[in-house]
């Protein structure tokens, strides 16, 4: 979180396997943390929400769908807040798709709306910080939220 570490932060880190079906287990288990750690019900959806864009981005774009790849979550809290660290071996994500796209929509059709690529726009939008980064060969996307909003 930026911030010298908290004497009192609490850890768990969690690894899956690069499939769809099991991103679903990261969601549940960061809703199950914060909702521990006293977030409210608006706060756990948007961790999940982030949580499980992250991921999927990961096994989707980063490992092309194929299983047998790790994704790992760190999930840092402490009294700011919670950081969760979603981190792949796979292909990095280029920069221009780092930054929230600009998007368009027509009320009038709302059909026209292609369902995917949005998660990036969502975690700019949901989460107070959203960073790339690369350590050690795993990249990671870094998502923050502080309690009590930005």
């Amino acid at each position: 979180m930026a911030s010298p570490p908290d004497p009192s932060a609490q850890e768990i880190e969690l690894s899956i396997d690069s499939r769809l079906a099991d991103v679903a287990l990261l969601g549940g288990a960061v809703r199950g943390v914060a909702a521990v750690l006293g977030f409210g019900e608006a706060e756990l959806y948007h961790l999940e929400l982030c949580l499980v864009e992250a991921a999927s981005n990961s096994v989707r774009h980063a490992y092309l769908s194929e299983a047998g790849h790790p994704v790992r979550v760190r999930i840092t809290a402490d009294a700011r807040g919670i950081e969760m660290r979603v981190a792949d071996r796979g292909r990095p994500i280029p920069a221009e798709r780092r930054t929230p796209p600009v998007l368009e929509v027509d009320p009038r059709n709302l059909e026209a709306l292609h369902e995917g690529g949005r998660g990036v726009f969502l975690m700019h939008t949901l989460m107070d910080e959203v960073r790339f980064a690369i350590d050690d060969g795993w990249n990671e996307v870094v998502l923050v939220k502080r309690r009590g909003g930005s």
